[in-house]
């Protein structure tokens, strides 16, 4: 009886709680845009976008680029600010990973890629040479540059399977603002 009456105070003092109350569900978190099967080359150039554009896409950021993939900086800044003339995909992934842990909130970046009229993509079955200007907006500047960086590119793309990876990728100086590849050299320390 002593038992009962015991689990009878333990029961009302429990309801008394919020323990057994129902409460609201929290939303789902929005999933980060990706293109989960990159089978034509411009899905592989959008999730370069969505690997800039999204933190929880950094960790993806290697698996856009194959094993010989190779970074070549603007002949202009490996002269001028002392850039190596190229690097990988470890230390293309190392940067990015970087980027996001010193500023792990840039809700307003955005990469821009428009194609130059100058010069058109060479796109066949299992390679594809893609000309594009860019502009990054939302990024933390780097010591004495502003926080927009703007240049032109040629990524070339080849096919390994069913899917499309960044085999080479070519970075230009065409405006008086930092390069991609300068924001990129300097937020890989």
């Amino acid at each position: 009886m002593r038992n009962i009456a015991i689990l009878l105070a333990l029961l009302l003092a429990l309801s008394g709680c919020d323990l057994f109350r129902l409460r609201e569900s929290e939303p789902p978190v929005e999933q980060a845009p990706w293109n989960s099967y990159p089978t034509n080359w411009d899905l592989c150039l959008q999730n370069l976008d969505y690997c800039y554009e999204d933190s929880r896409n950094a960790v993806k950021y290697a698996g856009l680029f194959t094993q010989d993939f190779s970074f070549r900086f603007a002949a202009q800044d490996v002269n001028d600010y002392n850039l190596p003339a190229s690097w990988n995909a470890a230390q293309e992934q190392d940067m990015l990973l970087n980027l996001f842990s010193q500023y792990p909130d840039l809700d307003n970046a955005a990469v821009t890629l428009s194609p130059l009229a100058s010069q058109p993509d060479d796109i066949s079955s299992s390679e594809a040479r893609i000309y594009r200007e860019y502009e990054l907006t939302g990024f933390p500047s780097l010591a004495g540059a502003s926080g927009s960086y703007r240049g032109e590119l040629e990524i070339h793309l080849r096919k390994s399977g069913a899917y499309w990876y960044i085999s080479k990728w070519f970075d230009y100086r065409s405006f008086a603002n930092p390069t991609w590849g300068r924001m990129k050299h300097g937020f890989s320390q």
